[in-house]
């Protein structure tokens, strides 16, 4: 699986936020370049003459970080956008976790694609219905 994207996770209290990229079967690499919290990204992963090309670009902060590499034997089979949400997150009051716009696979809105939408357990996290190239993953808390 070739795939680029952005992390957040907290050491004890501390938050640290990075980008990353991955090139199967190799393990994760993370950028140098930091993120923060309502950073506007910008991520592609393009194939053309037998190598990747994987782009994540901070439009908030003005960079951009890319790298290419030739992939033999690479499937080329699905295109996935993912929110991961850790099972131990909880919010409080309503919150977006991430809006998706110009979300496309070979130049065709995702939408235009019958994509299926996976959801793990945990009901307070709502996935909108995807709406030609966009869609939001939302936090909504339980009501009690």
């Amino acid at each position: 699986m070739e795939q680029i994207g952005a992390e957040a996770y907290c050491s004890g209290s501390t938050p640290a936020y990075f980008g990353w990229y991955e090139l199967y079967p190799g393990a994760p690499v993370d950028f140098s370049k930091p993120l923060k919290p309502g950073d506007a990204l910008q991520a592609s992963v393009t194939f053309k003459s037998s190598a990747f090309t994987l782009t994540l670009r901070d439009v908030t902060q003005g960079w951009t970080q890319t790298v290419t590499k030739a992939l033999s034997g690479a499937a080329r089979s699905s295109a996935e956008t993912v929110v991961q949400v850790p099972n131990t997150f909880t919010c409080a009051k309503p919150l977006t976790l991430a809006a998706f716009t110009g979300d496309t696979v070979d130049g065709s809105p995702l939408g235009s694609l019958d994509p299926v939408q996976g959801i793990g357990d945990d009901p307070s996290i709502v996935v909108s219905p995807v709406s030609g190239e966009s869609f939001t993953v939302s936090c909504r808390p339980a009501l009690s």
